[in-house]
């Protein structure tokens, strides 16, 4: 729902516009990927070249290692930008978007200066429940068109290593953390 209410709630990403989605293997950008692939845009992916093909998958147009090209100097004039890694890789995606293009993000706090530097709109995503959305998302999984894919399953106890590896920014997919292994249905 976090990719769900970034890119179609705030930045209104629709049918053949431009989106690059940072952080794109991991547990929210894997399915920003999915999302706007199944809405009709033009996907570029941006992580490390481990993940080339699991982005390409994904449903990625075009993919760019952060580790070999700075992604500001190839990719321009998009329409959205969804932000999934922050930092540094924030700042750097405004030099990506078009003049009124749209930068949303889960993990930074945008400035109004930034956003007028550029001439461009920003926002921080704030996930909050829509039965709505997720109905939409089930009718997606259940059409094959979005799946999550899970990088670890680690019982409750082990939330820290959980919260190391989520920050970490290095795995691909989502973290499980399971109550209890025994339970079922």
């Amino acid at each position: 729902m976090t990719a769900w209410q970034a890119i179609f709630d705030l930045a209104n990403l629709s049918r053949g516009q431009r989106i690059v989605i940072a952080g794109a293997s991991g547990g929210v950008g894997s399915l920003a990927v999915q999302l706007a692939k199944a809405k009709g845009a033009f996907v570029i992916g941006i992580a490390s070249g481990r993940n080339k093909e699991f982005v390409r998958d994904l449903g990625a147009d075009e993919f760019v290692d952060y580790t070999k090209q700075k992604f500001e100097e190839v990719v321009k004039d998009v329409d959205v930008v969804f932000d999934a890694v922050g930092g540094d890789t924030f700042e750097r995606a405004f030099q990506t978007l078009k003049k009124g293009g749209f930068l949303v993000t889960s993990v930074e706090f945008p400035s109004a200066e930034k956003a007028q530097e550029f001439a461009v709109k920003t926002a921080r995503v704030f996930c909050k429940p829509n039965a709505k959305q997720l109905a939409e998302i089930t009718r997606l999984v259940d059409e094959g068109k979005l799946k999550a894919h899970i990088s670890t399953i680690l019982p409750l106890a082990e939330v820290k290593k959980a919260h190391r590896l989520s920050e970490s920014g290095h795995t691909r997919g989502k973290i499980v953390l399971q109550v209890r292994s025994d339970l079922t249905g």
